[in-house]
């Protein structure tokens, strides 16, 4: 998602000095942003609980967890479909310290946790890293219960052969023949 973040709620490192609490809760406004800009029907709700640590000495972790209740159009028949979305966050931020070769290849492990990002600046939007998390949370494909896709896609006989993939060629070979 590029341009203008629907959510943001700046928070300024410097100030950390103890494990800071932030409860970010999505106004009306906001929540009509995120529909708009993720094609939903509605975001009926979104919060997200987080604690911010100082991490190593001169990083930071971001933890918590991101909830919302949405409403989405159902890929089959297009019903409105509610949507729970509850998702952990764990994020560690390290300052750019200009020792990092750009080139240099990064190991990521699947069952490992994920690299630090980058911190740039002072500033962590945690509003964006909420709405992050909130974004993979959606089903990508909702569907209403009892939705069918044999009913709106046309089915074969159970004993069909499959056409060839040139069969439509040979078709349209054999108009163009009959026509001369």
């Amino acid at each position: 998602m590029t341009g203008k973040v629907p959510l943001s709620r700046p928070f300024d490192i410097r100030a950390l000095r103890a494990v800071h609490h932030e409860r970010i809760v999505a106004s009306a406004a906001e929540r009509e942003a995120l529909a708009e800009a993720y094609g939903l029907v509605s975001v009926d709700a979104l919060s997200a609980d987080l604690a911010v640590n100082r991490w190593r000495g001169h990083g930071v972790a971001v933890t918590g967890r991101v909830k919302a209740e949405i409403v989405q159009n159902c890929v089959v028949t297009l019903v409105p479909v509610g949507q729970s979305i509850d998702e952990e966050i764990s994020v560690r931020f390290l300052p750019d310290d200009g020792k990092e070769d750009p080139g240099k290849e990064v190991e990521v492990y699947l069952d490992g946790e994920d690299p630090p990002e980058t911190l740039d600046g002072n500033t962590i939007d945690l509003g964006d890293l909420a709405v992050e998390h909130f974004a993979v949370g959606i089903d990508p494909y909702p569907r209403a219960p009892g939705a069918d896709l044999s009913v709106v896609l046309p089915s074969e006989p159970a004993d069909a052969e499959p056409e060839s993939p040139f069969a439509a060629l040979a078709a349209l070979a054999g108009r163009k023949s009959e026509g001369e």
